[in-house]
């Protein structure tokens, strides 16, 4: 019940915030920031019990479903898929989901080459179930991305609009049931017209501030639109929004095609940093203002960076193409420097990363040469230093990781699967 009163004086702050821009510590002193259950004694809130996967069949014969992973220990190990929730729909394509779990305990999630989207209900941690499903929004289509906002709803990325996969795509505000409430087109006549896809985003309530990464999501090689994306994870611009009324503030040109890609807020509440696929890193300067710009801060090689997730002090990153995940110090963004490598096998392919506490969950990207394993790191949050855990592992194996090339699952024997979007919770 707590939380369920916080989140409505939340939502009441919301609504004072689009009417007069006002309310500018929106997020401030809410009990319920976080699904992590709260322990009795001093050394502050638990840990989550339970990892949730958004899953794909491998093969496309079978349902897609939502895995779940007790991460109670076991022994000298922890890692046990304890259930799975097929959705009843097949060559979704399972991609993201949010980042983290709402205090409300829904989570929303993409099939993306499908143009379908699901919201599951996981207050039975064992027993998800799909409450919503849903296809575009207000013309736009292909959801990627989504960004939970002060009053519980959704703001999400589309690639295009129509069902052909055509450009501009835009942002939608949905719900707390996946129903639109307002959307807003990316196009933009002064940009280059050949980017346009929303790809991923990042809310700064405290400066009423979207910031947006614009590049194009590959579609997977079976798909009869594959030919409509001539150029896969490309793309050189980055716009911001003003969050109030979704207008367009400016839409920022790279000097080279970066593909950037995911944005995030520092813990300042303030400081936007954005990555590519390029592996550069670029701080969003005069966000506040109506003239915002891209500064360089650090550059890695080779090219192949996914998700990233900040952990205090410290930006996170994956490189599949260098098979590693390496965190930066962010304390100074006059001198950003890595700090920490963890360097795997060539069929491991960095892409997804969720943070929790100490712990960050790995998945690798869903290319026909990776593994379909899930990893745990271990971060030290006063050095950034990253460790293997070699803990996290199926049972009767010494080998770290959770296999999800197996062929039985809680839901029957439908063979290999892939994971993807992965979130902490419980």
């Amino acid at each position: 019940m707590a939380c369920e009163q916080a989140s409505g004086r939340r939502r009441g702050v919301w609504a004072a915030f689009h009417g007069a821009v006002l309310g500018l510590g929106l997020l401030a002193g809410s009990g319920c920031a976080t699904s992590a259950p709260a322990r009795s004694d001093n050394r502050g809130p638990a840990e989550p019990r339970y990892l949730f996967a958004w899953t794909g069949d491998e093969d496309r014969k079978d349902s897609d479903f939502l895995t779940v992973i007790d991460l109670a220990r076991v022994g000298d190990r922890y890692g046990t898929i304890v259930a799975t929730t097929p959705v009843g729909e097949k060559g979704l394509w399972p991609h993201h989901t949010e980042h983290e779990l709402d205090p409300s305990k829904t989570l929303f999630a993409n099939g993306y080459a499908a143009n379908r989207n699901m919201l599951f209900d996981l207050r039975d941690p064992l027993r998800p179930r799909v409450i919503e499903r849903f296809a575009g929004a207000a013309d736009l289509s292909f959801l990627h991305s989504f960004a939970r906002l002060p009053n519980g709803h959704v703001l999400a990325t589309y690639q295009a609009h129509g069902s052909g996969n055509v450009m501009p795509g835009g942002l939608a505000e949905l719900d707390e049931r996946g129903q639109v409430v307002r959307s807003r087109s990316a196009a933009d006549p002064a940009a280059d017209q050949s980017t346009l896809r929303p790809y991923s985003l990042a809310v700064v309530p405290l400066l009423d501030r979207i910031v947006v990464a614009l590049t194009y999501m590959p579609i997977p090689s079976w798909h009869p639109l594959r030919p409509s994306v001539a150029h896969d994870h490309s793309g050189n611009q980055v716009q911001v929004y003003r969050l109030s009324d979704l207008s367009l503030i400016k839409t920022i040109r790279l000097p080279a095609s970066d593909a950037p890609n995911e944005p995030r807020v520092l813990r300042d509440g303030r400081t936007v940093l954005v990555g590519s696929v390029e592996c550069r890193l670029y701080r969003v300067a005069g966000i506040e203002g109506l003239d915002p710009r891209l500064e360089l801060l650090h550059q890695e090689m080779p090219r192949g960076c996914a998700m990233p997730v900040v952990v205090g002090d410290y930006w996170i990153q994956t490189n599949a193409a260098d098979h590693r995940v390496f965190s930066l110090d962010i304390s100074d963004l006059k001198n950003v420097r890595t700090v920490s490598s963890i360097a795997f096998d060539e069929r491991q392919r960095p892409h997804w990363l969720a943070a929790s506490g100490l712990r960050v969950v790995m998945v690798n990207e869903p290319s026909p040469t990776a593994e379909r394993r899930m990893w745990m790191l271990q971060v030290d949050r006063a050095t950034g230093q990253l460790t293997l855990d070699r803990q996290f592992r199926d049972a009767g194996s010494d080998r770290p990781g959770i296999a999800f090339d197996r062929a039985s699952w809680p839901h029957g024997t439908t063979g290999a699967a892939v994971p993807h979007g992965t979130v902490f919770g419980w």
